[in-house]
């Protein structure tokens, strides 16, 4: 079964490596690999299709791709701090409202409040192409359409952020905050001193899905934003390369990166916020 799994590893890791390592690639030998392709149904051209050469270890080892991409693309850096100025409000958003929603289901007694919750559960099972033409409506009516404001405030107010919180939440021994409320601290203190140090597990789970949820979404951009300049990282990524097509694979290990620190700082506090949301 280790063995089973261990393959099954190597061959999704198998394209990453291959970007990384393509990365040091001359422009040269990435042309000769990758840029001579032809349409496999032309028949006009049968007998002189050349196949794409996926090779793991450079010839020469260059560093020309992150050179050209630092200093002569200076459009990658705009899309990269677009992708910043998108995701970062948004993971924030979902901390803030998600924590201080949940710990209010958590402490709230009415009978409503299963039902309500359950409301919840059912928005965040929607697909987003069911609340995307409402959202669309109301950025325009509201009149930040083409705007960052169009996609950080739907996707700000995420359920899922509740959903998580909440779970992890309840693990909580409720005895815990009635000897706080004994000694005099009032919800405020109990949220910050108790819920969230004890929530932690799942706050870093929630800072990294909505990390690479956010940072790779593509629909929401293209249907909110019509000025190019605007886009973030993920939806014009194919075109740093249209001209020079060695820069894609640069492009892509920068385009990584964020998301690869972000899974292996908060690792095991991820691992952690899963199981307790599983469990409860």
């Amino acid at each position: 079964m280790k063995i089973f799994l261990v393959a099954l590893a190597f061959i999704y890791i198998i394209p990453l490596l291959i970007i990384f390592t393509n990365s040091f690639m001359s422009m040269g030998e990435i042309a000769r690999n990758y840029g001579a392709t032809h349409d496999y149904f032309d028949h006009e051209l049968i007998g002189q299709i050349s196949w794409v050469q996926y090779k793991l270890i450079p010839e020469i080892i260059t560093l020309s791709q992150y050179h050209t991409l630092l200093f002569k693309t200076p459009m990658y850096l705009d899309f990269f701090i677009n992708s910043i100025r998108l995701t970062l409000p948004i993971v924030i958003m979902h901390i803030v409202i998600g924590s201080t929603a949940a710990y209010g289901f958590m402490v709230w007694q009415s009978r409503f409040k299963e039902i309500i919750f359950c409301a919840y559960i059912i928005v965040m099972v929607l697909p987003f192409q069911a609340t995307l033409v409402p959202n669309f409506i109301m950025a325009d009516a509201l009149g930040i359409l083409n705007t960052h404001a169009s996609i950080i405030l739907p996707l700000g107010f995420s359920p899922f952020a509740v959903f998580i919180m909440r779970q992890c939440m309840k693990g909580i021994p409720v005895n815990i905050f009635e000897a706080a409320q004994i000694d005099g601290a009032n919800h405020a203190q109990q949220f910050f001193h108790i819920a969230m140090p004890m929530a932690k597990g799942g706050a870093a789970s929630l800072i990294i899905l909505t990390f690479a949820d956010s940072w790779a979404m593509v629909e929401h951009p293209m249907v909110f934003l019509r000025d190019s300049a605007l886009e973030p990282l993920s939806v014009v990524l194919y075109r740093i390369g249209q001209d020079n097509i060695g820069l894609i694979f640069a492009a892509s290990v920068f385009y990584m990166l964020p998301m690869i620190w972000i899974f292996l700082y908060g690792q095991e506090y991820f691992e952690q916020g899963v199981k307790l949301s599983a469990l409860k």
